[in-house]
């Protein structure tokens, strides 16, 4: 789980690298291929893009319904990004760092699936994203990527109207669904910018803790009716 959450950061940073290629004149496949195809490549499992549309002029895009397929095994997707939408400060995009104005994530949907041995579909896709970054880390200076050299501020970024939905029928346990409250960030990747490692890494944690934070309150509750000892295995279970 601790890894899951860097998906979702990772996507939106992967379209985020996509503006360095805005002195394309069709820019909205470009990226779209961009995220599916890396994404795809870091996660080990689909990864698609429902539509992106920037506008060149005004710095402003949206990417919708980014979708990541659970991995074999698994039914359906593993979560889902409604809506991602991106005001770029134009000025800034020949300069160092490139400055984000607003990053909006609206209603991202996360489906935690147990099987019969307990192992998570978040665990696998956390696996695959670790091998990634193995491998991408073990590689020489001169064949990483030029564009993950690039510096990024953004100055706010927030998730809204998260759900969360944890399913362990497989086990006998039953099904559980949550909210996730609101989460804002400002000035991500300080002053000077940060690389979009830097920020995934920033962003993941945040959301981690959110993500922590709305299903343990819901097994808290569900601790009055089953035990104290039965929650904690069962949240456990749900974020290893």
């Amino acid at each position: 789980m601790k890894r899951f959450v860097i998906v979702a950061a990772a996507l939106l940073l992967l379209g985020i690298i996509g503006i360095g290629v805005f002195l394309y004149n069709n820019i909205d496949p470009i990226v779209k291929s961009a995220i599916e195809k890396n994404g795809s490549a870091i996660l080990g499992t689909d990864v698609s893009v429902g539509s992106v549309d920037i506008s060149l002029k005004s710095g402003r895009g949206t990417i919708r319904n980014v979708r990541v397929k659970n991995p074999d095994g698994y039914e359906g997707d593993a979560f889902t990004l409604g809506e991602i939408t991106l005001d770029i400060n134009v000025a800034s995009l020949t300069k160092d760092p490139i400055v984000i104005d607003e990053i909006k994530i609206s209603a991202p949907d996360v489906r935690v699936v147990l099987d019969e041995r307990g192992r998570s579909n978040i665990a696998v896709i956390k696996d695959a994203a670790d091998r990634h970054q193995a491998s991408s880390a073990n590689r020489p200076a001169g064949k990483q990527d030029a564009g993950y050299e690039k510096r990024f501020r953004i100055d706010r970024f927030s998730f809204e109207e998260g759900h969360v939905a944890a399913d362990a029928t497989a086990l006998g346990k039953g099904s559980m669904e949550t909210t996730l409250p609101p989460l804002r960030l400002t000035e991500v990747g300080g002053p000077s910018g940060d690389t979009p490692d830097g920020i995934g890494k920033t962003v993941s944690r945040a959301f981690l803790g959110a993500v922590m934070g709305a299903v343990g309150n819901s097994l808290k509750a569900s601790a009055m009716q089953q035990g104290e000892d039965a929650a904690k295995k069962a949240l456990e279970k749900l974020l290893n």
